[in-house]
């Protein structure tokens, strides 16, 4: 009796579609020893919707076979108007382990399946190729402890993976340069990226290698100009004794008589007179009081014990003094200072 029902659907579809213009198509074929196949037919045309529609979108009259699986059901016949992205191909395995995919009725549109398992992409269209290699069919087996179960999280329809996610993430200026921190260990994604632990000494910034960013410690990072970094949770084996650049979550206002605080700017730090800290971001805090004049300006970088070059040539530069609007600046190099040490735009 479901046998009738299902040829009765089967046959009311077919004649609702001859009425619409079908612009693809396509049969897959579930094959196992001693069984008999198992087959989704999939159908293409701009009259339908790329949803679930209960004139054309035929549900199976029993298990046992091949399906298109959305949203906890399963379909024999889908019609659509495209092959969606990311759409479940789920099977009723049974006793067997090893199984075959193969292709029928093809017209005009091509698409892909993926196995997520095995890792391999079928490429359907006028031919059937495994991973860009021509094939007649796609083999695969299923492990021992799934047999007689539903399988509907091993193949995809036109699979687009996920974009990755991350714990966080830090853009690095126009020098290449940021300073970053964070509550909890953290290793960078990315391969291209260095970072760095800070010890001052006078006027300068001795950077040393570090493998990861440790809870809450702050460190520059260096890596290619105007880049988002990635991090993810994840430790390392560096000792960051000695480490002077503070996290944000250090910061307190209203402690900071008697002190200098310096942030990052291009690529030196320089005197920070504002009463916020960015989230994540890392500082200087120096026992120096900007009042009494001994602080410095700016506190330049040296990697590994090398003077950043473009370090080296700022400081190198002659400085020249020079009154615009009434108020004094300090020229050095490219670079235009007011009194307390800040770029002038």
């Amino acid at each position: 009796m479901k046998k009738i029902a299902l040829f009765i659907c089967m046959a009311c579809v077919a004649m609702g579609m001859s009425a619409q213009t079908i612009t693809g198509r396509s049969k897959i074929i579930l094959s196992s020893a001693g069984e008999t196949d198992k087959e989704v037919r999939l159908i293409l045309s701009n009259s339908f919707s790329n949803d679930w529609d209960n004139t054309w979108d035929a549900t199976p009259a029993q298990d046992g076979g091949i399906y298109v699986f959305y949203q906890g059901a399963k379909y024999s016949i889908w019609a659509s108007n495209e092959y969606s992205e990311n759409l479940p191909l789920a099977f009723d395995a049974n006793a067997n382990t090893t199984y075959r995919l193969s292709f029928a009725s093809f017209l005009n549109v091509p698409y892909t399946i993926k196995d997520l398992e095995e890792n391999h992409t079928i490429s359907v269209g006028a031919s059937i190729l495994v991973d860009g290699v021509a094939a007649d069919y796609y083999d695969f087996t299923i492990d021992a402890g799934k047999a007689n179960t539903t399988i509907n999280d091993r193949f995809v329809i036109n699979y687009v993976a996920p974009a990755p996610t991350y714990e966080t993430s830090v853009t690095t200026n126009a020098k290449g340069l940021a300073t970053f921190s964070y509550d909890f260990d953290l290793q960078a994604v990315e391969n291209d990226v260095k970072l760095y632990k800070g010890d001052l000494n006078g006027n300068v910034l001795d950077l040393a290698e570090v493998n990861y960013v440790k809870a809450n410690q702050g460190v520059i990072v260096y890596g290619a100009a105007n880049t988002t970094y990635h991090f993810n949770e994840g430790t390392g084996t560096s000792d960051f004794t000695g480490n002077e650049l503070l996290p944000a979550s250090a910061w307190d206002y209203e402690a900071q008589d008697g002190y200098s605080i310096y942030v990052l700017s291009g690529n030196m730090l320089y005197l920070y007179e504002g009463d916020q800290m960015k989230p994540n971001k890392a500082f200087l805090k120096v026992n120096q009081n900007p009042i009494s004049g001994n602080a410095p300006a700016r506190i330049s970088m040296r990697f590994n014990g090398t003077q950043d070059v473009e370090n080296a040539e700022v400081e190198d530069a002659k400085a020249v003094k020079f009154v615009e609007n009434g108020e004094i600046f300090i020229r050095r190099g490219n670079e235009v200072y007011n009194l307390q040490g800040q770029i002038v735009k």
